[in-house]
């Protein structure tokens, strides 16, 4: 197998498959299209790190808390798991737990468990977020019918252009100023669902039932995010790609390493599937949160973004763009 994401048909044969035992305690499991899961009125889902750079704990909390926001939950505390190389020093062990409790005190978050320990076969830290909540509204992928909005939040490749730029800012200042570069690196600071989340509990309370499923957008891009989403909706899409909201600074660095800005990591946005998708997108704006709606739910299985010029039809994700910089893996354009 490849470093990275599973490929869709492998997870499904050698991961989903084996599970036999299903609680009828759990009402919402993860799966294809839903990291996240629920029972009674919690919700959890467990992240951890995906490349391995200074500061990458702080991804795996994201992404938990992103997973759990999009499951429908209000996240509430997390437990962590930090698994270190053998002869480790205890400096490396401090900075990981103070930026981790740092960012859980800003996002009052309780640290309410986790383990640590030092193993020889690992070779980079491997930290693991596990996060919690309570249960806000409730998915309802199965109950999607055509002609729904699809709103996504924020931009395209968000977190892939931030890392991009903050771990080769030397090799992209051959093309572009320091200023460009920086502004890019800042979109980091964009990649928590908790602004967001703000929105959606008041969209829930005036308009009841109105969120049919949603999903974060992390590894594999939107293109992917897309298409997890929309399987688990069991339904089709036509996406124009211009609705897409882009950064043209990520544009120029994907542009630089020769990426799909539209397959890039993009933690930080959510997609949301909608009967009231310009309320959504009017109240995400008037918070300062940038929100379009990019398509629309139809029936069938084609998932179409259309271009303008020649239609292209959505694929399983295959992995995520910034592959090919931490791995040196080709990645499809």
């Amino acid at each position: 197998m490849k470093t990275g994401k599973l490929p869709e048909h492998t997870f499904k044969r050698s991961v989903l498959n084996p599970i036999r035992y299903r609680s009828k305690e759990i009402t919402f499991r993860a799966g294809i299209g839903h990291d996240g899961a629920v029972f009674g009125d919690m919700v959890t889902s467990m992240a951890t790190t995906a490349f391995s750079y200074t500061g990458n704990e702080i991804y795996a909390l994201n992404n938990a808390i992103n997973n759990v926001i999009a499951a429908g939950g209000v996240p509430y505390g997390i437990s962590v798991a930090i698994l270190l190389p053998e002869h480790s020093e205890e400096a490396l062990l401090r900075r990981i737990t103070g930026n981790l409790c740092a960012k859980a005190e800003e996002y009052r978050l309780d640290i309410m468990t986790g383990h640590t320990e030092l193993v020889p076969s690992v070779t980079d830290p491997v930290i693991t977020v596990t996060a919690y909540g309570s249960k806000l509204w409730e998915n309802r992928h199965k109950q999607v019918t055509p002609g729904l909005d699809i709103v996504m939040t924020k931009w395209t490749g968000l977190y892939g252009g931030a890392i991009l730029a903050e771990l080769k800012e030397e090799e992209l200042l051959t093309r572009y100023p320091g200023s460009y570069i920086r502004i890019t690196a800042g979109y980091g600071k964009y990649t928590s669902l908790l602004p967001e989340l703000a929105v959606l509990e008041a969209a829930v309370a005036e308009y009841p039932g109105c969120i049919f499923a949603a999903h974060d957008v992390s590894n594999g891009g939107v293109f992917g995010a897309l298409w997890q989403m929309l399987s688990a909706c069991n339904c089709g899409a036509e996406i124009p790609l211009r609705q897409i909201p882009v950064k043209q600074e990520i544009i120029e660095v994907c542009e630089y390493f020769d990426m799909n800005p539209y397959m890039l990591n993009g933690q930080g946005s959510l997609l949301i599937v909608t009967e009231c998708g310009q309320q959504i997108v009017e109240a995400m704006q008037n918070a300062g949160i940038e929100a379009n709606v990019i398509g629309n739910t139809m029936a069938g299985k084609d998932r179409k973004i259309m271009t303008g010029e020649e239609d292209r039809f959505l694929e399983p994700p295959r992995g995520d763009a910034l592959n090919v910089v931490f791995y040196g893996q080709a990645f499809p354009v």
